[in-house]
């Protein structure tokens, strides 16, 4: 008998309101409601996105644009405006009276508003656990208060809530379920207009406007380097924003670095053969197109001190590939490393060494670790309708 992928649901018109603060965030909620939408056509959406998450369909009562920063001393000088904007959100979603609120990740943003809305009844899911393993543990319990439903992305994380008396499950990462196994790299560049016989490299300094600014000249120069040393290389780059890609350009040639800069990551990281990428998303998208990558990155001094100081981190590595594997898989470049010299020393390294085959491999079987069989979409519209009843 044919599977029916329709779930049953009550007659009742469904509202569902969304808080992405982030292009990441974004991402993942223009997928969540294309995948709805497949399953029950009637929803309707409100809430806080991008343009990806407009063209899917949601009403937007404002951009994530403004919420786009990262960094205890970035987010203070711009925390009046945002206080204001956060409860205007709050008010208008209150007005929208949705059967269910979904914030997903952006947990400094989302948390405050979940907390209000949950004072309003209205039922709480939080999409994207933040790195609750990896500092401030203790969030769990907060967590576990003004939410009813976690959705992870990684599998190791439900259990953190459950033992608190919390309620979570994994629904698998969008990425894993969107990105191939196996990737055919002289394919990849073919369609980029690449010549599949030489090699590439994908410098990606960050979807954050202030990632930009510190990471761009960096790794332009870096790219330079490795270019001048192999004049073959071939450089990509990609940003969803043009406005960013017109700053990547303006870096790249103040420096002269011949780069095609494009605005789908995917497409960059499954033709390049290795990279060179700031630490979040992007280097989990990487190791999805099984393309070994250097992580460089640095945040403020003032957030590194307070971090540092007051030992917030709890693992000795940052990168989404090490931590999923558990330990070094990917070589990690960080704050006063995170040198021209540094870097090219690391890339080059990646570049010369013959454990191509086992990365591959082990980035393989993590990415098989992030696929199951009941995503985000279905386990929001099991616990809708539990709510309903």
């Amino acid at each position: 008998m044919q599977e029916n992928n329709t779930i049953e649901t009550t007659s009742k018109k469904l509202t569902i309101a969304l808080v992405a603060g982030e292009d990441s965030g974004d991402l993942l909620g223009a997928d969540l409601i294309d995948s709805l939408k497949s399953k029950r056509p009637d929803i309707e959406f409100i809430g806080v996105g991008g343009e990806k998450m407009k063209r899917s369909g949601m009403e937007l009562i404002c951009t994530n644009k403004e919420f786009a920063i990262m960094g205890i001393a970035e987010v203070v000088k711009k925390l009046p405006k945002l206080l204001k904007l956060r409860k205007q959100i709050i008010k208008d979603i209150i007005q929208a009276k949705p059967d269910i609120f979904i914030g997903i990740d952006a947990p400094d943003l989302n948390f405050p508003i979940e907390k209000k809305l949950k004072k309003s009844n209205i039922k709480i899911i939080h999409y994207v656990s933040p790195s609750i393993w990896a500092w401030r543990p203790k969030r769990v319990e907060k967590i576990n208060r003004i939410t009813d439903l976690v959705m992870t992305l990684f599998p190791f994380e439900p259990d953190y809530y459950l033992k608190s008396g919390g309620n979570a499950v994994f629904v698998g990462h969008p990425l894993a379920k969107n990105i191939s196994i196996e990737i055919d790299k002289p394919k990849s560049k073919k369609t980029l207009g690449l010549n599949p016989n030489q090699p590439a490299l994908a410098i990606l300094p960050g979807s954050r406007s202030n990632e930009l600014k510190t990471h761009t000249d960096i790794f332009v120069k870096t790219a330079l380097k490795m270019q001048k040393q192999n004049p073959e290389l071939q450089i990509i780059s990609a940003n969803t924003n043009p406005e960013k890609i017109d700053f990547i350009k303006k870096i790249a040639n103040q420096y002269k670095l011949n780069i095609q800069v494009l605005n789908d990551a995917t497409a960059v990281l499954k033709a390049a053969d290795f990279a060179l990428l700031a630490s979040g998303t992007v280097a989990l998208e990487a190791m999805l197109c099984k393309t070994p990558m250097v992580v460089g990155y640095k945040i403020s001094p003032i957030t590194y001190s307070i971090v540092k100081t007051f030992k917030m981190m709890l693992l000795p590595y940052y990168s989404l590939p090490n931590v999923l594997y558990g330990d070094f898989l990917v070589d990690e470049v960080l704050q006063k490393q995170m040198s021209v010299e540094n870097l090219f020393n690391a890339l080059s390294k990646l570049q010369k060494t013959n454990k191509h085959e086992e990365l591959i491999e082990n980035f393989t079987i993590l990415h098989q670790s992030l696929l199951t069989d009941k995503d985000a979409a279905s386990r929001v519209l099991e616990f809708t309708e539990q709510c309903l009843l």
